[in-house]
């Protein structure tokens, strides 16, 4: 059967996403997100053109990688807000920041975190793309826990979206520092000490 002009070839999506792994650990190499589409092309062993067939251009490329981080944030979002409250609110939280640490620990994860968060302070398109992909889910799904318990009356009943921020920004920044920046091998950090001076930061918050 002739394929009808202009539509994409049936392994269109299987070898878009195999280009993009390729292609995510290319660009989370120092300098990677400066590398030019040349270089990305050679190191996915396909050429200029391939590249540009698949992704269209650069923000094409990372439009696609934040949409790959969606896709792999989706469940793990989804059980922070699913997964049923413990009876100590220390316990919970404690646990929803380990799975959020767990999320981390995937390579994959965490190096589209790191090379969204390059390309997005410096535009004015994919600054917003990486916020509403990538960030906002995470913390809309921190918010949504907490509100839960606020609703038991077991957490100040503060602006939740001021309260995920408090617990999250300091553990992404951690995640950063240690592999991003390699401080864990220029000043190692306990992260689970980290976790347990966050919650216990939360539960002695004042009401607002």
């Amino acid at each position: 059967m002739t394929r009808r002009q202009g539509s994409r070839n049936l392994d269109f999506e299987e070898t878009r996403a195999s280009l993009l792994a390729a292609l995510t650990r290319r660009l989370a190499e120092d300098g990677g997100t400066g590398a030019s589409l040349r270089e990305l092309a050679s190191a996915a062993g396909v050429s200029t053109a391939t590249l540009r067939h698949y992704f269209g251009d650069r923000e094409g490329l990372h439009r696609a990688l934040f949409d790959r981080g969606r896709e792999l944030g989706a469940g793990f979002h989804l059980r922070l807000v699913n997964e049923p409250l413990q009876a100590d609110v220390a316990a919970s939280m404690r646990w929803a920041l380990e799975w959020i640490l767990t999320g981390f620990s995937i390579p994959t994860v965490r190096h589209i975190h790191t090379i969204g968060l390059r390309v997005a302070l410096e535009s004015p398109t994919l600054g917003p793309a990486y916020l509403r992909d990538l960030l906002e889910p995470l913390l809309q799904s921190v918010e949504v826990r907490i509100v839960r318990h606020q609703a038991r009356g077991e957490l100040p009943g503060r602006d939740p979206r001021i309260l995920a921020l408090q617990l999250v920004t300091p553990l992404f920044t951690a995640v950063l520092h240690q592999h991003a920046l390699h401080g864990v091998r220029e000043r190692p950090l306990d992260v689970n000490a980290l976790i347990d001076a966050l919650v216990t930061s939360l539960a002695v918050s004042p009401s607002a």
